[in-house]
């Protein structure tokens, strides 16, 4: 949410000073997509250590009931889990994290599963399984407790440093436009009232109050709502001429990044038959935007917009398409990956916009 008001902001500050906001988005990005991915990366090492110890107290319970014939399969899906915990660290997407999590909620399935049938099979107790389980964890509580703690310090830094590169990129806009004679004193009391919540979000996460930090964030997504609508008014006093010219530089900044991502994958051997087609096609309708715009047509202008607005959607399925197809290397798949998102976010307020 915080995310949307700020890409209003952007378009609201396209009478001034395009490329400096546009070179903030795009730095901005990077960086808060590898702070999350951390913070998703150590609770996952944090929980699948409970995970497997839980697992191999379960294997050697189930070896001991069943005199050591009931455990084949499920020291088979114990070393497949291990394999799949060792790659998490490794991970440099959202994307590859999320598959690795479907593949480790698979194989916890088929462990499951397979446990109840040994369970059954020889005449096991659940309540003897437990309390070996509870045990297991206790007289491993300091590492466990070790992993909870690297956890909290990493999402607390984390967390704070999302948030502070957030309001720093809505301050620089907000300084700008007020340097350029916008009335910013509604919005910037609005986002002082987000900035004076960071130290309650500090305070939460030291004590680890996930209650208080959800709250917090709550409180903090509502402010955001009220700025992005105190913004949104703001843009009425912004002339069409200057959105359409605003768009027009934005459209050439995503047909200029879009052929250089073709050009690095059809090097990597890629088809881009299709990326090119809709490439070509953008450009097309990029060249009528401008043409349009210097000979004053705003309403020609204003369609081949939303012609290239299309065309960015196509771009965005072709890519997210490369992605499904699981074929890229994980750098590469890191830039699509990052495409797709500015794609999504630029047709998002086009169509807002025009």
């Amino acid at each position: 949410m915080m995310k949307k008001t700020l890409m209003v902001l952007v378009l609201i500050l396209a009478a001034s000073s395009v490329s400096v906001v546009s070179v903030c988005a795009e730095d901005n990005e990077f960086p808060i997509l590898e702070k999350q991915l951390e913070i998703r990366q150590a609770h996952l090492k944090w929980i699948t250590a409970i995970m497997e110890m839980s697992m191999e107290t379960t294997v050697e319970y189930i070896d001991e009931i069943s005199e050591s014939t009931g455990t084949s399969e499920l020291s088979s899906l114990l070393d497949d889990f291990r394999d799949q915990t060792e790659k998490i660290e490794t991970l440099t997407t959202h994307v590859a994290l999320n598959n690795a999590i479907r593949q480790l909620g698979d194989i916890l399935r088929d462990f499951r599963l397979e446990t109840r049938e040994q369970m059954k099979e020889h005449d096991g107790k659940d309540w003897m399984l437990l309390t070996r389980i509870v045990l297991a964890l206790d007289e491993n509580k300091e590492k466990l407790d070790n992993l909870e703690d690297e956890y909290w310090e990493i999402r607390e830094k984390n967390s704070l440093e999302i948030l502070d590169i957030y309001v720093d990129w809505a301050q620089d806009i907000l300084d700008i436009l007020e340097d350029n004679g916008y009335d910013t004193a509604e919005a910037q009391e609005k986002l002082d009232e987000i900035k004076d919540q960071r130290d309650d979000l500090e305070d939460a996460l030291k004590d680890r109050d996930r209650i208080e930090i959800l709250q917090i964030h709550l409180e903090i997504i509502d402010l955001s709502m009220e700025l992005s609508q105190i913004v949104r008014d703001l843009q009425v006093e912004i002339p069409p001429k200057k959105i359409v010219e605003h768009w027009i530089n934005v459209g050439d900044r995503m047909v200029e990044r879009t052929d250089t991502i073709i050009s690095e994958l059809e090097t990597l051997g890629i088809d881009v038959t299709d990326l090119q087609e809709i490439h070509s096609k953008a450009e097309e309708d990029l060249e009528r935007a401008q043409d349009e715009f210097d000979a004053g047509n705003l309403i020609g202008a204003i369609d081949a917009l939303k012609d290239l607005k299309t065309d960015l959607i196509e771009l965005r399925d072709a890519y997210e398409g490369l992605i499904s197809e699981g074929a890229l290397p994980e750098d590469m798949e890191a830039k699509v990956e990052a495409m797709i998102d500015t794609l999504d976010d630029t047709v998002e307020d086009m169509e807002d916009s025009i």
